[in-house]
């Protein structure tokens, strides 16, 4: 192996190390940055507010309040007049829903009923595997507004899932009272849910950068491992069989002697892309190296990693990389294993394997397939 190329696989080990053991001060500062600008921005255009109660006069004192305090635009405030239609604007908003008001005593569906249906809304898509939906479900924060409810209602309520109340105007209450409440409680619920979005968004971008290569987007080394512990456990668990194949670009160190490594990069790209566009939604590409791509093809024989490796030989020969008017030759080659077979009992041993039968087409005069098993 060219000293080149060992220099670049030793600092890529290291940037991987790094990833997986340190949070570095810019990883804090985003999160820091985030909390912040949750708490800052109280009116954000296009997030909403859902009011449900079956008093016009007190939706419109609600909306007032929430209007005249910027926590909501006129427009991004959703009203119902009972718990039912309450829900159908709560499933249609969701993903926009930053608060729910809702009043306990209403006709057809009552507030605590309205809070029982939308925790079971939440397992149900739950169970369907709609995490993200799911976790915007469990953050956004429903306050009961009530002032007739009974220690057990608010009780009840509490258990299944609102995160406050709010009693309305009378004799002990003031409406200065009642409007002062709205918007402390309305703030410091917004802010944690709004809070708890972005801290989860930015948690999903560090898990993204720690798994995904940054030059080719397709997953890294480091993921490798996970990825195919993962897929072996499913083949002794239910059955079936693991392909696992590794692409080397033959003489790749040419493009980059001959076009300079901006190039040989670009090349990299497309060469991801390409495998990107005729793999299966189930399959992995993963840089295995400098120059080198792994595949991971699950319920995939012989003869399904011949047509992938053919179908990718084709395009490039039919649409070969353009290097301004230059169109550029690219050969490749590959080695592929099978798990579970009589030498292939570990995931150390399906790359290993896979590994050999590289070398073996290599040293058969490469822009070919070999196979280990």
């Amino acid at each position: 192996m060219e000293e080149m190329e060992k220099d670049k696989i030793e600092w890529e080990e290291k940037e991987m190390e790094k990833s997986e053991g340190e949070i570095t001060i810019s990883d804090i500062s985003e999160i820091l940055s985030s909390i912040t600008s949750a708490e800052k921005r109280t009116m954000i255009p296009g997030r909403k507010c859902l009011i449900i109660d079956d008093s016009k006069f007190t939706r419109e004192q609600i909306k007032k309040i929430l209007c005249d305090n910027k926590l909501f635009a006129p427009e991004d405030i959703i009203e119902a007049v009972d718990g039912l239609e309450g829900f159908k604007k709560y499933i249609e908003n969701l993903e926009n829903l930053d608060l729910v008001l809702c009043d306990v005593q209403m006709r057809n569906l009552d507030g605590i009923k309205f809070v029982g249906m939308v925790r079971n809304f939440e397992e149900k898509i739950n169970n369907e595997g709609k995490t993200y939906l799911y976790f915007l479900a469990r953050i956004t924060p429903i306050i009961i507004i009530t002032a007739t409810a009974t220690k057990d209602e608010k009780f009840k309520a509490l258990q299944l899932g609102a995160m406050d109340f709010i009693l309305k105007p009378s004799q002990e209450i003031t409406f200065e009272d009642f409007e002062r409440e709205i918007i402390i409680r309305s703030k410091n619920h917004i802010f944690l849910k709004r809070s708890q979005e972005m801290l989860f968004q930015t948690s999903l971008k560090l898990r993204q950068a720690s798994i995904i290569d940054p030059l080719t987007g397709v997953f890294n080394r480091r993921y490798m491992n996970e990825i195919l512990n993962q897929e072996i456990s499913r083949v002794e668990r239910k059955g079936g069989i693991i392909s696992a194949m590794i692409i080397d670009l033959d003489d790749f160190k040419k493009i980059n002697d001959t076009y300079g490594h901006i190039v040989g990069d670009n090349i990299l790209v497309e060469f991801a892309e390409r495998i990107k566009k005729l793999k299966r939604k189930y399959d992995y590409v993963v840089r295995y190296g400098g120059d080198e791509f792994l595949v991971i093809l699950p319920e995939t024989r012989i003869d399904g990693v011949e047509s992938l490796f053919e179908r990718l030989i084709g395009g490039f020969e039919k649409e070969p990389p353009m290097i301004g008017n230059s169109k550029i030759t690219l050969r490749f080659s590959a080695g592929a294993s099978f798990f579970p077979s009589p030498k292939t009992r570990t995931s150390e041993d399906l790359i290993r394997n896979a590994d050999n039968a590289l070398y073996e087409a290599k040293k058969s005069g490469k822009s070919c397939v070999k196979f280990f098993y």
